[in-house]
Order: C-alpha cells, then structure tokens, then sequence
C-alpha cells in the first residue's frame, strides 16, 4: 500500500489541502448543508456547494459551521465534511490508499480540543495524524528564519481568532489567542446595518461590505450599494452604504487587535523586542489585508510592518515539513 502525505488546514471559514507532489489540491469554506431530519445522515453539500445553499436552505436544509474559534464544535459534521473533502483530492480507486497529514491548528488549543482534531482526521481516513501550530508552518513557508536564536513575531488574523506569536528555533516561545478575527467583525457590519438602517443582511453580504469598502483609512472614499431585507415591511431594498460610515466598527476591531499584540510585546524579553525591532512584525490571514493595515498598525505599534500576501504560505510550510521530517519531529517535540 503507498503512502500520500497531505498538508491540512481545517480552519473556521476555510479548508485548505496540499497534496504531495501536486501542490493546493483543494481550498473551500468549511460548510456541511445537512437535512434536518436525523434519520438521514448524508449531507446534501459541503464547501462551496454548501456556502451556495446559505438562506436558501428552507426548513428541511441547515448549512452548519463544523469549527469555530478554531475549535471542533460539531464532532460527527467535522468527519463527515473532511471525508467529502478527501473524496474529491483522492479518485475513488485510490482511497484506500496509506494517507498520514501534516495538520496546522491555531495557538491555546487544549490537549483535548488537539485530539478532537485527530481523532476526526482517523474517522475520516487518514492513518496519521502529525499536528503543527499554523503561525509555525506559515513562517516556514514564508521563508521567515525561525530555525535560529533569532525570534520572529508574527501575527495571524483568520476568521475567527487572531494569533499572537514570537518563534524561534522552531518553538513557540509565547503566545496569545484572541478572539476577534474576520467573521465577528462581519456580524458586527450585519448588525450595524440593520439598526442603522434597519435593513436585514447575510454574513456573506455583510463581508462583501468589509472586503469591497471597508479601511482602516478615517476618510476612505468608497461606497457601494446593496440590497436586503426591510426589517418592517419585508421587502428587498436597495441601499448605499460607505466606508466612512463603517469606519468606527473597522477601527474599533482592529484596535483591540493592536492593543493585545502591544501587550505581548510588552511582557516580552528585551532580545525578543530587539529582534522585532530589526525585523518588524509578520501580518498573515484574510483579515490582514484589509486596506489601510500596514499604516494603521505601524502608528498604533511603531514597529515596522510586513504583510503576507500568499494565503497558502502556511501549507507551503507544511510542504517543507513532509520533505524534511527529522525538523516536523523537533517542531512536535518542542510544541
């Protein structure tokens, strides 16, 4: 039997595959449409199919979020979603074959919230589990040098969480989960809209908003216009919204982001300081590439600021890690 090793990403909003030997095989949100009768236990749609189905369900259709906050929530929908997912990386022919992933998980997971994650990789099919802190694997990828004494800080805003980490010499050395990430500050837009302008919207419309006009600019000039649900007369409406009215929910997000990675920096050594300093900080995640980010934290932080823009740096880094295994294994021992 052969053995394929896969790099892993079951993250709150999206899951990423890497393959060996054929690179990002699969990127899709983290969505399981199910019935709602218990009986049947088939899902009707997973990812993108999924995320499609969203308001659109009815009463005998329910889209559900397997992981939030980084964490599994739905044990039996997290196997049952990661098993679809497999199926469409690997032919049906070849699925029995010896499958062992490298897994990236965000930081402050419990030794059981660790195992909730194995233990769903096994029921999926996966014959070994190797588990990695995602701001370990995207530093790898990013070619960051954090094999040395030499620390390196770096922040990850997902979509859910935000980490906080400095890194050296493949360990984590401290560390701080947050969490505010990309889709409470959509709730947040959501909610502004409808008691602002007592309009109903999605959470998908809603980060359509953030990505399209939101900024961390106080006088940003953007506006667009979008169409939801009248809280009193049930009907569709269209609206213009602009960036400036969505300015203080963005500022407010993003300062409590800043605020926290000032406090870590603050109960740091000072060659941990001195190091980011010369190196500046690392920015990745979706939520990092909000406009205006890198002025916005350099003002708040005064430290140089450096952001990301390859989203799959993390299973780049887990590439790097199934080529070389003896640095996987010092990264397992050390973390």
């Amino acid at each position: 039997m052969s053995t394929t090793f896969i790099g892993l990403k079951l993250g709150s909003t999206t899951t990423c595959i890497y393959k060996s030997g054929n690179g990002i095989v699969l990127k899709e949100a983290s969505l399981i449409a199910m019935p709602t009768n218990p009986k049947i236990k088939e899902p009707k749609a997973i990812g993108n199919d999924a995320k499609k189905l969203i308001g659109k369900t009815g009463e005998n259709l329910t889209v559900y979020s397997p992981i939030s906050n980084g964490i599994i929530q739905y044990d039996e929908l997290a196997v049952l979603m990661l098993k679809g997912f497999l199926k469409k990386v690997f032919p049906v022919k070849s699925f029995g074959e010896n499958i062992k992933a490298v897994l990236c998980v965000p930081l402050g997971l419990s030794a059981s919230e660790k195992k909730q994650f194995e233990i769903a990789c096994f029921k999926s099919g996966i014959a070994d589990v190797f588990i990695v802190p995602d701001i370990i694997s995207f530093a790898l990828g990013s070619g960051i040098d954090i094999k040395s004494e030499t620390s390196a800080f770096i922040v990850n805003i997902g979509g859910d969480t935000t980490n906080i980490a400095s890194v050296s010499n493949l360990s984590i050395i401290n560390g701080y989960n947050l969490n505010i990430g990309g889709s409470i500050i959509n709730i947040a837009i959501a909610k502004f809209i409808e008691e602002n302008h007592g309009l109903h919207i999605s959470a998908e419309q809603a980060e359509r908003l953030k990505i399209e006009i939101c900024s961390l600019f106080e006088n940003y000039s953007a506006s667009t216009t979008i169409v939801g649900i009248d809280k009193n007369t049930n009907l569709k409406q269209e609206i213009s919204i602009t960036a400036t009215e969505l300015y203080p929910i963005i500022n407010h997000y993003y300062s409590k982001i800043a605020e926290m990675i000032g406090s870590v920096i603050q109960s740091s050594d000072p060659e941990i300081v001195a190091d980011i300093s010369r190196n500046g900080i690392y920015f990745y995640g979706g939520a990092s590439h909000i406009v205006g980010l890198e002025k916005f934290m350099f003002d708040k932080l005064k430290f140089k600021i450096n952001i990301s823009d390859n989203q799959y740096s993390n299973l780049l880094g887990i590439a790097e890690l199934i080529k070389y295994p003896q640095m996987l294994k010092k990264i397992i021992k050390n973390n």
